[in-house]
């Protein structure tokens, strides 16, 4: 019985490693459950990372290495030439309808993945490389650190951040009474939603401008006021925050909108 049991369970993991050489590699990834959906992990240090959904029952997964310009090799001090290392290394593992990627830290790897349309993703990157998700029916968690954020034809919810980089999405329908959350330091957050959208807006932009074409019924809220010893010097520090807060369609779930530099632009379709 215990045998049958270890077995069962080595039986639903897919563990698959690539490294090699070449410029490209290509893994398609069955699914424990394929008639069900997923969830989609994929945190990587550098690269660009696309996902598109579609109607099959498969993860299929497509890694470049990201090969830089080449340079005119000089003198070392070996005397010798000198290989460069091209060698791409990345991992796709799967148990019970969860798929994670990961790579290892050295070099830069976009990836181009397709998934089912009703998987939800939690992706990530930092350096050298955008994100662009399409065509999803499931809970989107997308980070990235330098660099844009894209989100076509979603249908569910968001929760997106970036530092340095816009946002830009199309929701074209909300997942009800779930909160969203949209942010970023230095960019512009443009989000369109469907019309008829019930939510609470929550709204706030340090040196940009705000803009809708909702009818965006406001609310009047006090100052968020945080009194605390500075970290330095022992000194009293009192911080004011002022949000524009407002409903749109009656009310629902909060939606917060928040960058330091550039606009927020709320669309309606």
């Amino acid at each position: 019985m215990k045998f049958k049991t270890i077995k069962s369970i080595a039986v639903a993991i897919l563990f698959l490693m690539v490294a090699n050489s070449s410029a490209q590699e290509k893994i398609a990834v069955p699914l424990s459950n394929p008639n069900s959906s997923g969830v989609l992990q994929i945190g990587i240090v550098s690269g660009a990372i696309t996902i598109t959904g579609y109607n099959g029952k498969e993860v299929v997964v497509v890694g470049t290495r990201r090969v830089g310009k080449k340079r005119k090799s000089k003198p070392n001090k070996y005397g010798l030439k000198k290989i460069s290392n091209n060698s791409m290394e990345f991992s796709v593992e799967e148990y019970d309808n969860t798929v994670k990627v990961e790579t290892t830290p050295m070099g830069t790897i976009d990836f181009d993945i397709k998934v089912p349309v009703n998987f939800s993703l939690k992706v990530s990157t930092v350096n050298r490389g955008f994100i662009q998700i399409s065509n999803i029916k499931g809970a989107i968690e997308v980070s990235n650190v330098n660099g844009k954020i894209t989100l076509k034809d979603i249908t569910g919810s968001v929760s997106a951040d970036t530092v340095n980089g816009d946002i830009v999405a199309n929701l074209l329908k909300v997942t009800p009474n779930t909160a969203m959350a949209f942010s970023s330091l230095n960019g512009i957050l443009d989000v369109t939603f469907p019309k008829s959208m019930k939510a609470d807006l929550k709204l706030k932009s340090d040196r940009g401008e705000i803009f809708t074409d909702f009818d965006l019924k406001s609310k009047p809220q006090k100052a968020k006021v945080t009194k605390g010893r500075a970290s330095k010097g022992g000194v009293y520090k009192v911080k004011v925050e002022n949000w524009i807060t407002g409903s749109i369609n009656g009310g629902g779930p909060e939606i917060s909108f928040k960058t330091f530099n550039g606009d927020i632009i709320l669309r309606s379709k």
